[in-house]
């Protein structure tokens, strides 16, 4: 059943994000949940899914690309997810772009502290099929 449900909101997405051309870039290290996402960016037609290891790197791609969206994981080594986002603020190329924040942190005071410093929404782990859908949805109307 679990799979079916699954399945149903891929098929949800993939009309919402259809024809639309956009990218995300997605800022993560783990390599399983770099394949997770971009499994679930590839049942969206419509979207395109860029994705750096590293938070510097994903720093460069985000004033290369010019995102609409961008996922951060908020919890790599180097500066962490805020100042990243801070920087993303701070740059003229990059300070609209949405940044959803992604984190296995799931304390309520964390959530609150991501939303207050200008996050789009503040998604925990695991990655949730119908959460990174509403996110990216939302993001992509506010953009």
């Amino acid at each position: 059943m679990p799979r079916r449900k699954n399945h149903q909101e891929a098929t949800q997405a993939r009309r919402f994000f259809k024809g639309d051309g956009h990218t995300m870039l997605y800022v993560e290290d783990n390599p399983a949940n770099l394949k997770l996402m971009e499994t679930l960016i590839d049942r969206m037609a419509g979207i395109t899914m860029v994705s750096a290891h590293t938070r510097e790197l994903g720093l460069e791609l985000a004033e290369v690309h010019k995102p609409d969206v961008i996922i951060l994981d908020i919890n790599l080594p180097g500066i962490n997810g805020f100042q990243a986002l801070h920087r993303l603020k701070e740059s003229e190329a990059t300070r609209d772009i949405p940044v959803i924040a992604l984190t296995a942190n799931a304390k309520p005071s964390e959530v609150e502290r991501g939303l207050k410093a200008g996050f789009h929404r503040h998604l925990t782990k695991p990655i949730r099929i119908h959460e990174i859908t509403a996110a990216l949805e939302s993001a992509l109307e506010a953009a």
